[in-house]
């Protein structure tokens, strides 16, 4: 953009402003006149109160395009506009000259009055831009540094020197004020834009919020819907036969459900900075064959052939597997969601950039429908979806990529899709990680809970719906339940009565549950050693050593899943057994 341009940009503040000043001028047109008769030059009173009245139906149509905020103004528009307001400036400086300089009729006060007048009147017309006020200003500056030249010349009364310090002090306290009011008016303007720009982004986040929140409820609503149905199914025992299958609904319905508040809890997070990630050594290969034979039955209940590279078994990395696992679901389930017939080819390629770092590439290319290249730059954009008919078709949050591709980058890495519309797409992770220890898988056989006694429980927990959830998850292994809905009540049946096993909530009004556990700790109660399991939604890594620090001895994620519950009460009695064992 030209400085004109510019300029013209300003303009329709400066057209509004000289059309306020319109009748000051008509004013000082007349009192000019009064002046002039005064003065014995009333010959000149016509061309004057004409020239006037040219110059200002000039000016008011060349600054009428800049009050009509509808039409573009051309560069001509901006010059023409500018001409009229140095022309009017001229006009009228030049007759204040002329007014000082008739001698013996004392006008010299009113002359000087009218170039003040028409300083001021610039300042306001053009505060926004220097170059707008000194077009209207240098005529009446010129015209100040005139005064003292006549007076020198002799050609008027008055000290010359005397006239050529006040002109001078004039300017500079008219040019001292210009620029300050300049200055305001520029932070004014600049705070108001910050404030516009703010209330624009808080509108896009209500907005975003307000479509987060449709978008959520109503994908909620289908694995709610399928819980609810089920259960009541199995409640009323209307179909006997269908009962494993009742049951499997409602697994599948509580997974996706739990998978995509997990998407909404990462994404939360990644926009909080408060995501982090573990540093542990993890087999690549056995990664990428776990996650292949997790998702083949899905993809051949499709039709689907999923296959992928085989990697060499003792290829040992250092990152966070459970993250780099979960990009790869992710991707896997879309390329298994929006793929109707054909094949889903998951390639893994590792370079060695340096002996102590491998460069890892995954592709999981699909043969689906393809990406249209208008979908593109909103892929990777959360509650949003490649069209409408995609989301009406298959759902879905649009969390999954977003959430992906955020966690790729925090590992150094990135995601990045290529497709074409017809012709299926392949999504890319790359990432560099350094080299693992190769380390033992650790894997042992889970041993049902059959105890030789009856087990005694103490499930502490503020929501009754979970304390009915462990009552019927502990209901097959027959154990002695006592339940607590806070910490205090706890602690006192604690005091009272031997537990086996403690199972603490850790967010619970009042205490929680980090807080109950060193308390018990720390009584020397009869309890006060007794095997302590948390369970909370909260899975950072400093959540759970949270836990460990207070006195935990295991911790579990919700929602709980039976088996995980289980073994963490067999990892819980063992100890028990063990010294029983010993003690024989």
């Amino acid at each position: 953009m030209s400085h004109i341009e510019y300029l013209g940009s300003l303009l329709s503040a400066t057209a509004n402003e000289r059309r306020k000043q319109v009748p000051v001028r008509v004013l000082l047109a007349a009192l000019v006149a009064w002046a002039l008769h005064s003065a014995g030059q009333g010959p000149w009173i016509p061309a004057w109160l004409g020239a006037v009245a040219v110059i200002q139906a000039f000016e008011i149509l060349a600054m009428f395009r800049f009050r009509q905020s509808t039409r573009t103004p051309r560069v001509v528009d901006t010059l023409l506009a500018l001409t009229s307001t140095f022309m009017m400036a001229a006009l009228f400086a030049g007759t204040a000259v002329a007014i000082w300089a008739i001698d013996g009729r004392g006008l010299q006060g009113f002359a000087m009055l009218i170039i003040a007048g028409g300083l001021l009147t610039n300042v306001a017309s053009g505060i926004e831009a220097r170059s707008i006020f000194f077009v209207g200003a240098t005529p009446y500056l010129v015209a100040l540094a005139a005064m003292p030249v006549m007076a020198m010349a002799g050609s008027t009364s008055g000290d010359p020197i005397l006239t050529s310090l006040g002109s001078l002090l004039f300017v500079g306290a008219i040019i001292n004020v210009y620029f300050r009011v300049h200055a305001a008016r520029l932070a004014e303007l600049k705070a108001r834009g910050e404030a516009e720009h703010r209330v624009q982004q808080a509108e896009a986040a209500m907005a975003d919020r307000a479509a987060m929140a449709a978008i959520i409820s109503h994908e909620l609503r289908t694995p709610v819907s399928a819980i609810q149905a089920g259960a009541q199914v199995i409640l009323d025992d209307t179909a006997p036969e269908q009962r494993v299958e009742t049951a499997e609904l409602i697994v599948d319905a509580s997974g996706l459900m739990t998978r995509m508040l997990n998407d909404l809890l990462d994404h939360s997070k990644m926009e909080a900075g408060a995501m982090s990630l573990e540093a542990r050594d993890f087999d690549l290969a056995g990664m990428i064959s776990d996650t292949e034979r997790f998702w083949r039955a899905q993809a051949a209940e499709k039709g689907l052939t999923l296959t992928a590279t085989t990697v060499a078994p003792d290829l040992w990395l250092s990152g966070d597997p459970y993250r780099l696992r979960q990009v790869l679901n992710n991707l896997l389930s879309n390329a298994i969601k929006f793929t109707a017939r054909g094949a889903i080819d998951v390639q893994v390629a590792v370079t060695s950039p340096t002996l102590e770092t491998r460069r890892l590439s995954i592709t999981v290319r699909d043969q689906g429908a393809g990406i249209p290249a208008e979908a593109m730059d909103r892929l990777f954009t959360p509650f949003a979806q490649g069209s409408s008919e995609v989301a009406r078709t298959y759902g879905g949050t649009g969390l999954g990529l977003k959430v992906s591709r955020d966690l790729a980058r925090l590992m150094g890495g990135d995601l990045t899709v290529e497709s074409e519309a017809g012709k299926g797409a392949a999504f890319t992770l790359r990432v560099t990680l350094p080299v693992g220890q190769a380390v033992a898988s650790g894997v042992e056989t889970v041993e049902t809970v059959t105890p030789q006694a009856r087990l005694r429980i103490l499930a502490v927990d503020d929501h009754e719906i979970n304390r009915r959830t462990l009552a019927l998850v502990l209901q097959p292994l027959g154990v002695e339940l006592a339940t607590a809905s806070d910490g205090m009540l706890a602690l006192e049946l604690l005091a009272r009565q031997a537990f086996d096993v403690v199972l603490m909530d850790v967010n619970m009004p009042g205490i929680d549950g980090n807080e109950t556990t060193r308390r018990l700790r720390a009584s020397g109660g009869v309890n006060a050693d007794v095997p302590i399991i948390g369970f909370s939604a909260g899975t950072e890594a400093d959540q759970v050593a949270a836990c460990h620090a207070a006195g935990m001895t295991d911790w579990l994620a919700k929602p709980l899943e039976p088996h995980k519950l289980y073994e963490a009460l067999h990892r819980a009695t063992a100890v028990q057994r063990d010294a029983l064992v010993a003690a024989a």
